[in-house]
């Protein structure tokens, strides 16, 4: 076993307390980077390890965290004394093969989104969670936050009646960014992937599995989606209009049309945000945002949750939830032509 990393201390003060939940990250990038940070909110949590596929990446990672060990082997880091559940923070293509050995070593996974590259890998990772009676959350960080929860409750309540219509969209001007793993197809990139699993898993939040799905593309010269716009249609005739870019900043709102009102969600939807309703011809209810902190540490309270209470999956993103919205994301590339 190759011995972890020195870590370099800093002045914080972290607990020895033996309830503290310990997470593990795979990953040393801007995302990794944003849990590790938001962690830092939560009472009880913190960072005790991370691996990466170099030393200096792992060393600059664990530079402003005590107590922290980094790794450049995957098995000397799932077999860390202080690992309660591991968080993977990694190029697309690589989250099915890192969640299941994960889970194959018991420790409980959150893994980013998209949870994988298609739905047989989904697949094989619920298979592997429960065959391992372990924990598997996928890291759809919009489905554990505040206003969210709060959506839920006002269409539970059918404020704004039955839903009708669903528009959202999630645009970013990436042009600039040299992130291979926007724009490199051998890394799982392209909007749909990386922008448009937002809107698909907002819509699936709403109205569930798709009945058809209308769907184009436009293209990069090295094969990956830019841009992708789709169609759901519903059971109940509702239909959502969704959208993705890599190309262009959209307003980033959702919008949930009702037979009575309507529920917007400002910029940026997936985040902690305001919100609005509008019933009928009744005065607009506006609802502030008071969240402190990025928001992903939401999905580490929940799986944390899970595993105190013996759960292998959230009611917030049950596994057939996971297994739907990859279901429409294969049934998408098929519509446009886009493989990996």
């Amino acid at each position: 076993m190759k011995d972890p990393l020195t870590c370099i201390l800093w002045s914080k003060k972290v607990s020895n307390n033996i309830n503290e939940f310990n997470w593990g990250i795979i990953g040393t990038g801007g995302i990794a980077n944003a849990f590790a940070r938001d962690i830092e909110y939560l009472d009880g949590h913190r960072i005790s390890c991370v691996l990466s596929r170099t030393i200096a990446n792992a060393n600059n990672f664990i530079s402003s965290l005590k107590n922290c060990n980094g790794y450049t082997d995957m098995n000397s880091f799932l077999n860390d004394d202080n690992l309660d559940a591991v968080y993977i923070a990694t190029p697309n293509t690589l989250h099915s093969e890192q969640t299941v050995k994960a889970l194959e070593s018991k420790k409980p996974v959150l893994c980013e989104k998209p949870f994988a590259m298609n739905l047989k890998e989904v697949r094989s990772m619920v298979k592997t969670s429960k065959t391992n009676n372990t924990t598997l959350l996928e890291g759809m960080w919009t489905r554990y936050l505040p206003h969210i929860k709060k959506v839920k409750q006002i269409l539970k309540e059918d404020t704004i009646g039955a839903v009708e219509s669903i528009f959202a969209c999630h645009g970013q001007n990436l042009k600039h960014s040299d992130n291979p793993r926007l724009w490199t197809k051998e890394l799982g990139g392209g909007a749909l992937l990386d922008l448009g699993v937002y809107v698909i898993s907002f819509a699936h939040l709403i109205l569930g599995k798709p009945k058809e799905i209308f769907a184009t593309s436009v293209y990069t010269d090295v094969g990956i989606d830019a841009k992708t716009s789709m169609i759901f249609k519903y059971d109940n005739n509702a239909i959502a209009n969704l959208s993705c870019s890599m190309y262009d900043t959209q307003p980033n709102r959702a919008l949930i049309s009702g037979s009575k009102g309507i529920i917007e969600i400002n910029p940026t939807f997936y985040a902690p945000t305001t919100m609005s309703i509008k019933v009928n011809n009744e005065e607009t209810i506006y609802i502030e945002n008071n969240y402190k902190g990025h928001g992903l540490r939401e999905q580490a309270k929940e799986l944390e949750r899970c595993v105190k209470n013996n759960l292998i999956e959230s009611p917030k993103m049950k596994h057939s939830d996971s297994l739907e919205v990859m279901e429409s994301m294969d049934k998408i590339r098929d519509l446009v032509g886009l493989n990996f």
